[in-house]
């Protein structure tokens, strides 16, 4: 007598209540899987897979309240058993690599068929890895982008004294050349001739442009910066 493999227990997480209600009506008529609760947001989501342990969580990278990604990156921190499936509408090689660094199980596009899309929540949640060859060849170009960045930084960084690059980061916070000056414990006409220095071994003209360069080689990290671009 067969044993009866149960089903794949499953929460979605997704912003946009109508794509909940489709892959749960879709899975009504699945019996290899079980929605057991949905989530629109990240911290719902995971006070969710805290609660009801699910196999897979299928898993919006665009998100309120925490990204895609910081749930993968947490939910791997908790329990490395839980199925993690990306769908998403970024079809980007940043994207895909970055699921599939942090620990996700699969990557599907949201222009995949219902049909399709659950056959793959099926096959995650029992087991497999899916990344199409064209998502790792997207990851792959990435990852060759990130270490031509690398390269190219370290040349940077090369180029400028400490001095400079402190002044650069600061800059890219969206100080002024008079906070700056006080930060450093420097004139502020010292920190203009750091900048006239920076713009030179950049190649450019204006404060704009050269945080966009720094940025560009990986010497300064815009995403924890205020709107620096704002500044004169």
């Amino acid at each position: 007598m067969s044993q009866t493999v149960p089903p794949v227990r499953v929460l979605i997480v997704d912003d946009h209540p109508m794509v909940r209600d489709m892959i749960r009506a879709g899975s009504e008529d699945r019996p290899g899987l079980e929605i057991v609760g949905e989530a629109g947001t990240g911290r719902e989501a995971l006070d969710a897979i805290d609660r009801l342990r699910p196999d897979l969580v299928l898993l919006d990278l665009i998100l309120p309240s925490g990204n895609g990604f910081e749930v993968i990156q947490e939910v791997r921190s908790r329990n490395s058993r839980i199925r993690l499936l990306v769908l998403s509408n970024r079809d980007d090689g940043e994207a895909v690599f970055e699921s599939m660094r942090l620990g996700a199980n699969g990557y599907l596009e949201k222009t995949t068929s219902l049909g399709s899309l659950l056959d793959a929540m099926e096959a995650v949640g029992r087991g497999e890895e899916l990344f199409s060859g064209a998502h790792e060849q997207l990851a792959h170009s990435h990852l060759s982008d990130l270490a031509r960045r690398a390269r190219a930084g370290a040349a940077a960084a090369g180029m400028l004294t400490p001095r400079e690059l402190d002044v650069v980061q600061l800059v890219a916070e969206g100080l002024t050349a008079r906070q700056i000056a006080s930060r450093l414990k420097v004139s502020p006409r010292t920190v203009e001739t750091h900048i006239a220095k920076l713009y030179a071994k950049f190649g450019v003209r204006s404060r704009i442009q050269a945080i966009q360069r720094a940025a560009a080689l990986g010497l300064v990290d815009l995403s924890a910066s205020p709107s620096s671009l704002d500044q004169g």
